[in-house]
């Protein structure tokens, strides 16, 4: 199969373990550009996100941003597609978290915010590279348009509060873990795998030519939605099982093995 597409995960897939993307990775993605393929980025993130790709990538690519809640121009910014909460489903979904996380970052349209400032908080904040202002107003937040809430906690908090939100859901939702540490809760039909259609579609590019690679749980969907799916070697057991392909570890540039093997 001639693949033409790769979706690449970011932190430990795309990086190494000090969360950088080695030169031999960045050499490697414009080769792919060079020979006229694509990898774009398909990440839980959305702030500073764009800001990377447009420094990684060196043509325009739809980027997967918020777990597939946004897809968005690498180039120029534009939204080509975008899924929020339902207003009233927001709210209630930070009620309950409020109830069971050690805090909860929201992410919006606006930017991205804490409902506490706390350790569990700035720990994220130093992960992620990011600067998550305190909630101003949780229902002015809701109504201007929520992509997803991340509810951080111990691990035992966080696996607990997925099954319960799985089990007995107080509004529609789904959930998924993208670290111990932090449940990912997104509105009904918002993945990766979604955003990887969305971005095929835009680019014309048939389902069986596309790549997914990755090392999460939020990646799953994307590598059994895929063409040929590629588990890095550093992830769960799980998401291993779910690949097509185990790619060599973060640190010895698995990605970048994906694409000379899959691309080029």
């Amino acid at each position: 199969m001639a693949y033409r597409l790769m979706a690449a995960d970011y932190d430990l897939t795309l990086t190494r373990s000090d969360r950088k993307v080695s030169a031999h990775t960045r050499e490697t993605i414009r080769a792919v550009y060079a020979a006229g393929k694509y990898v774009t980025l398909a990440s839980g993130r959305l702030g500073g996100s764009a800001a990377v790709a447009r420094e990684l990538f060196p043509g325009d690519v739809p980027l997967i941003l918020g777990n597939g809640a946004l897809v968005q121009s690498c180039a120029t910014g534009e939204t080509l597609s975008e899924t929020f909460m339902e207003e009233q489903d927001a709210l209630t979904l930070l009620r309950w978290c409020r109830r069971r996380a050690s805090a909860a970052i929201v992410y919006a349209l606006s930017g991205i915010y804490t409902d506490r400032v706390n350790a569990a908080s700035e720990v994220y904040a130093q992960r992620s590279s990011s600067n998550p202002q305190p909630l101003p107003s949780p229902e002015a937040i809701a109504h201007e348009g929520m992509y997803k809430i991340l509810l951080l906690g111990l691990p035992v908090t966080v696996r607990r509060a997925g099954k319960k939100l799985l089990a007995d859901p107080p509004c529609p939702v789904d959930c998924f873990t993208s670290s111990p540490e932090a449940l990912e809760i997104v509105p009904p039909g918002v993945s990766k795998a979604a955003g990887l259609a969305r971005a095929a579609e835009i680019l014309g590019i048939p389902r069986e030519e596309t790549i997914a690679i990755g090392d999460g749980e939020n990646d799953i969907s994307m590598l059994r939605w895929a063409g040929l799916g590629i588990a890095m070697a550093n992830a769960p057991d799980n998401v291993k099982a779910a690949a097509d392909v185990i790619a060599p570890v973060c640190d010895e540039d698995g990605a970048a093995w994906a694409m000379e093997k899959y691309l080029l």
